[in-house]
């Protein structure tokens, strides 16, 4: 007879679990885009749908890995800082004149918001692996993000509009960010190998 597993177990497990059905969803919208318009990129409205689909991955991929870095620190013998936990956490207990706490989301910048969770996590979880910001994928990111802002919130018809360049800057941009994740997670699965044995 096997004994259940320890909640903390299970916890983390369901954790995991979400992080990686949303990093599937994510994934597959993008792979269907991509099957969908193959060899015909000439669509704006595709190409919008693209840029912002990545940007939702990313932004899916970096909330769940806060998650899973969180849980794991709660549930085993890894401390947080405050900062730390703040940050993993997205919310900041706000005191007010009267004494009553209240959760208060704690917004950060996308990019620092991404920067930073590679870095925590690598830290938190022991990696044989840091992420590299010095180069020009990196900076492309930056360039991307910024397309995704303009076509989101336009001023003008002219703000809708991306151009080959731009798309090529994006796609680039989602090359680095593919690769840095793919290692991020590779690291993990290699020192969640080497641990267990």
């Amino acid at each position: 007879m096997t004994e259940p597993l320890p909640s903390f177990v299970r916890n983390l497990g369901k954790t995991l679990d979400e992080m990686l059905e949303v990093s599937g969803v994510l994934r597959q919208d993008i792979e269907n885009l991509v099957a969908a318009y193959r060899n015909d990129w000439s669509s704006q409205p595709l190409r919008r749908m693209f840029v912002r689909a990545y940007w939702s991955m990313i932004e899916g991929e970096v909330f769940c890995t806060k998650q899973f870095t969180l849980r794991a620190c709660q549930l085993g013998d890894n401390s947080l800082s405050a900062e730390e936990h703040v940050f993993l956490s997205e919310s900041r207990v706000i005191v007010d004149e009267e004494g009553a706490a209240s959760l208060k989301h704690a917004h950060i910048d996308t990019l620092s918001n991404l920067k930073q969770t590679l870095k925590v996590a690598a830290s938190k979880f022991d990696l044989d692996w840091a992420p590299n910001f010095s180069t020009q994928g990196w900076e492309k990111l930056a360039l991307s993000l910024e397309l995704r802002h303009r076509i989101t919130h336009p001023k003008v018809a002219a703000e809708l509009v991306v151009s080959e360049s731009e798309l090529d800057i994006h796609k680039d941009a989602f090359a680095w960010f593919l690769e840095a994740f793919n290692e991020f997670q590779s690291s993990l699965l290699r020192r969640y190998d080497a641990g267990s044995r």
